[in-house]
């Protein structure tokens, strides 16, 4: 880029030597340094058809005194007597201008005031412009400064480089006001006319450095770049010209251009800037540069930029890495007699090179060779087999590969190369391995929030009836089912089975059979497929909680990721081992393959190609890879990628390289991308997206994510700031009235970083909260909740919550108080992005919390409204056990509604254990039966986080104490209520317990004395007594009978109480001298 010294300082009122201009003449344009083709000149620019009378035009330099010292000089004066300006407002005068250090000042008086050789005068200047190459310090321009300008208003240079491209310092737009320096430009000259240019070439800068040597013969070779040119309005087309005949090679419009299929050497570009279209037949390919034509105006850059462009060659023979046709490393195939065909697939970075395949057994001797990637292995029956890859140049030696020989001495004229590892194929017979006769797990989505979701898949030829099937879900290590669905309904061949989350997106909802809270699982969790009671397929292992999700082997994970069986993969297996390596990956939140799959089942399978991923983010002015992969390669596909919506537009938004062609040869697994770049607008707008299209062009591949969906954020708006609730209004329907509004918020960070591929937390000010989001970037900052910052983006609304997309981050300080929280009755829109306080709150379901990563939502029982808490494990709550009772909870509160309108899903996020209270759960046991002679009924009192109770003994008595001392004074059942009060008495928990009541003499006991030890007791308890015991038996609280039994005969015994349940127990004996009677706890 040209660099343009400018030397500004803040203008200061300027005194009454510097006239006011009466008819606003002032200097709108100065071409000092010139070429052969452009003149010197000034142009004045007033009220047009204005007369100059009692103007002059005064020419001044600095001089030489010696001694270090400068002074400063009128060189030349000119008269504007009888000049006027023309029906526009110009006036051009040409002369002779100091090219160093100069100045040009228009004053208000007749020319006689000047005197050549003299100082200029310092009255009645009405506009001045100085110029030079050094900087307003120096002193051979501070005495041309002083005397013509106000001061601190400073000097322009011209000259800069040497100003290649002879441009002049003109004003944009044209006129303003006297000594602006802000208003002046360096750009081509427009003598004599507006300076605000219709075109003009400028010159160009690459985007990218390393694109200035592309390959030619790679796929889409593009190139993009910067135009730097002083007409923005103008359109832009590149032109790729040959430099050594000028013919055009290539066009497109816009700022990239795509240079594949040219060959090698060097290559001009050339900018054209214009105002109105272009004539297309001027631009083909083979017209010469020279005859560009347009009816408008268009100018061509002056300097071209150079690319060089080469054929790339392939590295020199590469076997590459051998896997079957979904990228497995081996392969299970069953036996039949309508074929038994495996297709294979690898990678190599000798794409151009002829590859073979070797079909080898598992010493390595060669059973055959074959061209295409795939191989029936009926013939060759039940064994195991490798098959290798064989790149070569030059005619191959047959010798080498013919049966029998070892693979490794496979050798060609040029050059050759055995793959890395083979594939290991194992042929089974079909009954012993099960293959592709019962239901597999097909498909796995755990995605944003509730996006979650289980597909089933039949691979066999009958229809498979549900009834004996079961899935159930292990959370965080769990050795029993947390969750557990009995299927009903049957799938027919070749069908699925969506098991699906009931909070989920509308579109995911929508591809389920059915709903389930099976659906409640996080990466740690295991899934397990049972048949019968027989689990047939799992995913995870039952009873390990690996603590970060479970991995697989394409990279992803059982969190945040969309997870495909591959198509090679017709069987259930219960070795986790093995089955992490039978996914493919695809980022969080990708539906596009629920609902339907495919498995080869020892047929050929089917092609498909697609992109790598539904949804990209790319900051304007920046470029994202979009990357195309192949699927079961078994033919030659050619793909072809299309604009086919979106609001950013072709050519201004994005280069017009579209539509794009790729070609994914048969066996070869390798992706394809391109960089797409989204162009650096001088408008400010939102954000817009672009929806591109892939469709088969040729081959009988089908597709697999077939539209992409790339979002262009904003990177140049003007932000106003707002407080955030004047962000926050919403219509009765829940929507925000804010949509699509840029602007700078400011506020305290709350919170921790909910997003770790990108950025998002709660942003508070004064008046309200907001969440926000950035998807592509985290701007260095690690969220810490008490910062200060400032957030600039555009604001839209996610599941019902508000947010603001931002696009920049600005940190302002730290250590500044959290929100005092709100204590609120019900959660609503007012809640959202708040610190709020709910009292009195209850897990409706305390299997809920599952302590599973990266967090777990329960559900929270809140006056008449329930909602979710979200559990993060970024939180010292997460790993903790369960609150059981009632108790209060603090938090930052949320939304998440899926469907219009917006007025529900409203949730609670606590940041630490302290925003939980303890507690209060009421719980109490009773020995029961009670008999009516053995003193007040006993009463233990288990309650937790109390102050208060209350006791309703069922009789119509109630009782304060935390132990009452009650006797019934008649027989029956009657049932206690206990109600436990918190502190303050704001919150309550209450539960009950039945006692019976029989009237016992106590005499019938008083002869025995027995003891019990140890009580309370968990296992074994020693009883004795001063009397020999016959029998006994235990009764509960309830006054059944559990345990008994006969022909103890001795004083003391031993009791095994390690299977009663936990409780208070009476055991009754009788000895040689009548019963006795003793209680112990079991605990």
């Amino acid at each position: 880029m040209r660099s343009i010294y400018i030397y500004l300082f803040a203008v200061i009122t300027a005194g009454s030597i510097f006239s006011t201009n009466a008819q606003g003449v002032v200097i709108n344009e100065v071409d000092v340094i010139v070429t052969e083709s452009n003149p010197q000149f000034i142009e004045l620019y007033g009220e047009p058809n204005s007369g100059l009378e009692g103007y002059s035009l005064a020419f001044v330099r600095s001089i030489w005194l010696g001694g270090g010292a400068y002074g400063v000089e009128v060189y030349s004066a000119i008269s504007l007597e009888g000049m006027q300006l023309d029906p526009d407002g110009f006036l051009t005068i040409t002369g002779d201008l100091a090219e160093n250090v100069g100045a040009v000042a228009i004053y208000e008086a007749d020319i006689s005031i000047f005197t050549v050789g003299e100082e200029p005068p310092t009255e009645d200047i009405i506009d001045a412009l100085v110029y030079g190459n050094v900087g307003p310090s120096h002193p051979q321009v501070s005495g041309i400064l002083q005397a013509l300008v106000p001061p601190g208003t400073g000097l322009l240079y011209e000259g800069a480089e040497e100003n290649p491209q002879g441009h002049s310092i003109a004003r944009l737009p044209d006129g303003g006001e006297p000594f602006d320096l802000s208003s002046y430009a360096i750009q081509p000259p427009s003598q004599g006319t507006t300076n605000i240019l219709a075109c003009a070439g400028g010159f160009l800068e690459i985007t990218n450095a390393a694109n200035d040597t592309l390959c030619t013969d790679q796929g889409p070779a593009i190139a993009t770049f910067n135009h730097i040119t002083d007409a923005p309005t103008a359109s832009l087309t590149l032109l790729v010209v040959d430099p050594v005949d000028g013919i055009i090679l290539s066009s497109a419009s816009g700022s990239a251009i795509n240079f594949e299929g040219l060959g090698d050497g060097l290559l001009d570009v050339v900018a054209v800037s214009h105002d109105s279209p272009l004539d297309a037949n001027s631009i083909e390919m083979g017209m010469p540069l020279s005859g560009v034509t347009s009816s408008g105006c268009f100018s061509l850059s002056e300097l071209q930029y150079v690319i060089f462009v080469e054929t790339c060659e392939s590295p020199a023979c590469d076997g590459g890495t051998m896997l079957d046709a979904s990228g497995s490393n081996e392969v299970l195939a069953c036996l039949t007699p309508e074929g038994t065909i495996v297709a294979f697939g690898y990678y190599s970075e000798a794409v151009e090179d002829d590859f073979l395949f070797a079909i080898c057994t598992v010493e390595d001797t060669i059973i055959t060779t074959i061209e295409v990637p795939f191989y029936d292995f009926t013939d060759l029956g039940v064994n195991d087999y490798h098959v290798w890859g064989i790149s070569t140049q030059g005619e191959l030696d047959p010798a080498t590969i013919a049966p029998g020989a070892f693979v490794g001495g496979a050798t060609a004229l040029e050059c050759d190369s055995i793959g890395a590892s083979a594939l290991v194929i194992s042929i089974l017979e079909c009954g012993a391995a099960g293959l592709c006769d019962d239901l597999i797990i097909s498909e796995y989505v755990e995605g944003d929030s509730h996006n979650k979701a289980i597909e089933l898949f039949n691979p066999s030829d009958v229809a498979i009836d549900l009834t004996p099937y079961t899935m159930e879900l292990y959370n965080n290590g769990a050795t029993e089912p947390n969750q557990e669905l009995n299927l009903t309904g049957s799938i027919p061949q070749g069908g699925t089975y969506v098991i699906g989350n009931s909070q989920a997106t509308p579109a995911l909802q929508n591809l389920s059979d059915v709903t389930s809270q099976l659906t409640w699982f996080n990466g740690n969790d295991a899934l397990v497929l049972s048949k019968n009671g027989e689990a047939i397929d799992i995913m995870g292992v039952v009873g390990q909680d690996p603590g970060d999700a479970w991995t697989v082997s394409s990279g992803g994970s059982m969190s945040e990721h969309t997870l495909v069986r591959k198509p090679n993969v017709g069987h259930g297996t219960t070795d986790w081992e093995e089955c992490q390596t039978q996914w493919d990956s695809y980022p969080q939140d990708t539906f596009d393959f629920l609902g339907s799959h495919q498995v080869t089942c020892g047929g050929l399978g089917t092609m498909s190609v697609g992109f790598d991923a539904p949804e990209l983010y790319v900051n304007e002015g920046g470029g994202v890879t979009v990357s195309i992969s192949p699927i079961y390669p078994i033919e030659d596909v050619e793909v072809e990628l299309n604009i086919v919506g979106g609001d950013a537009i072709t050519g201004i938004d994005f280069p017009d390289v579209f539509p794009l062609s790729f070609n994914f040869e048969m066996g070869l697994l390798n992706s394809q991308s391109f960089n797409f770049t989204a162009i650096d607008e001088e408008n400010p707008e939102l954000q817009e997206d672009v929806l591109i299209a892939l469709s088969i062009i040729s081959g009988g591949a089908i597709l697999g994510i077939d539209t992409l969906v790339i979002h262009i954020l904003p990177s140049d708006l003007e932000y106003p700031v707002y407080e955030i609730d004047q962000v926050r209004g919403t219509n009765p329907q829940g929507v925000l009235d804010s949509i699509g509004v840029a602007c700078e918020l400011r506020g305290i960070v709350h919170g921790w970083n909910d997003y770790p591929s990108g950025l998002q937390f709660t942003l508070i000010d004064p008046t309200n909260g907001i969440n926000v989001f950035s998807p592509i970037s985290d701007f260095g900052y690690n969220v810490v909740e008490g910062d200060s910052v400032r957030v600039r983006g555009v604001i839209d609304q996610y599941l019902g919550l508000a947010q603001i997309r931002i696009d920049t981050l600005l940190f302002e300080g730290s250590g500044f108080p959290s929100d005092t929280p709100q204590l609120v009755f019900e959660m609503d829109e007012e809640t959202e992005s708040r610190i709020v306080t709910l009292k009195c709150t209850e897990l409706v379901d305390l299997n809920d919390w599952t302590n599973t990563t990266p967090g777990f939502d329960v559900r929270l029982a809140f006056g008449t409204q329930e909602i979710i808490m979200r559990i993060d494990a970024n939180t010292n709550l997460f790993g903790t056990a369960a609150p059981v009772g009632v108790f209060g909870v603090t938090g930052i509160g949320g939304q998440r509604d899926p469907n219009a309108p917006f007025v529900d899903g409203y949730m609670i996020t606590p940041r630490g254990q302290f925003d939980l209270t303890e507690p209060i759960n009421a719980d109490f046991i009773v020995n029961s039966p009670w008999d009516g002679n053995s003193g007040p009924v006993e009463v233990f009192n288990l309650s937790t986080g109390a102050d208060n109770y209350l006791w309703n003994m069922g009789d119509g008595t109630t009782y304060n104490d935390t132990t009452p001392a009650h006797s019934y004074t008649e027989a029956g059942t009657f049932t206690i209520y206990l109600t436990a009060f918190s502190e303050n008495g704001d919150c309550s928990s209450q539960t009950s317990f039945e006692v019976v009541s029989n009237w016992v003499r106590v005499e019938e006991f008083s002869g025995i004395i027995l003891n019990a030890f140890p009580n309370p007791t968990s296992d074994k308890l020693i009883i004795s007594s001063q009397h020999r015991v016959l029998f006994y038996s235990i009764s509960d609280a309830l006054g059944r009978v559990v345990k008994s039994e006969d022909e103890i005969n001795s004083n003391t015994f031993e009791v095994d109480a390690s299977s009663l349940n936990n409780g208070v127990y009476s055991i009754s004996v009788q000895s040689e001298s009548g019963l006795g009677l003793v209680r112990f706890i079991k605990n």
